[in-house]
């Protein structure tokens, strides 16, 4: 029943949302090593409950990964570019457009209503493909350029760790830098054996490994 002017009675919320919030607060975990929170999640996309469990926990005073600024900037492809070479990683050259571009490049939508990529490796498409990630010109996208030889690859970064022995050096950067405990990340990784930071990605908590849960058993301990 909707309140009516005048009402003293408060407005009861949902029962499902505080459902919902309980199951998402089995998801905070405590890193002693940093002696911080974390919220394992996976989604952090501003409007979503993860993200408000975050909000929550720092307005409470408490050490929290991901914070708010770092879950709004880790899933813009310019934003995260651009702090992953301030904080000293290697990444692509990089431009920012919303009509020509050359290949080969890795390209991501700049628009906060579509979260698009497009690998264009041959001349012939450019315009068809700028036109529908632009919806007509009208947002930016981001473009990196391939450096020759490069395979574009997908790694799963697990509070700083991956599965993979050779690439766990470059998923401890991606903690380090981003503080995001959950995370799909791009990577170029050239002929010589260099790995670029490309882009970051939700890695939701369900999915994860057997392997990948093991690991945080054995470095977080689960809030009561």
């Amino acid at each position: 029943m909707p309140c009516s002017a005048g009402s003293d009675e408060p407005m009861k919320r949902p029962p499902v949302i505080d459902n919902i919030k309980r199951d998402i607060s089995r998801l905070i975990a405590r890193f002693e090593r940093e002696d911080c929170l974390v919220n394992l999640a996976g989604n952090y996309d501003y409007l979503e409950l993860p993200y408000y469990m975050s909000q929550d926990l720092e307005n409470s005073g408490q050490r929290i990964h991901p914070t708010c600024k770092e879950a709004l900037d880790a899933y813009v492809t310019p934003l995260s570019l651009e702090k992953a070479c301030l904080s000293g990683m290697a990444i692509p050259v990089y431009y920012i457009t919303n009509n020509y571009f050359e290949p080969p490049v890795v390209i991501d939508s700049v628009n906060p209503f579509m979260i698009r990529s497009r690998i264009v490796t041959k001349r012939g498409r450019e315009e068809s493909v700028a036109q529908s990630l632009t919806r007509n010109y009208k947002y930016s996208i981001c473009c990196q350029e391939i450096p020759p030889g490069a395979k574009i690859k997908h790694i799963r970064v697990v509070m700083g760790w991956c599965n993979v022995a050779k690439y766990r050096d470059f998923a401890a950067e991606i903690w380090r830098v981003f503080r995001i405990p959950l995370a799909r990340v791009r990577i170029m990784e050239l002929n010589d054996g260099r790995i670029l930071f490309s882009d970051l990605a939700q890695l939701p908590y369900e999915k994860l490994h057997q392997k990948e849960r093991a690991f945080l058993k054995g470095v977080l301990q689960w809030e009561e």
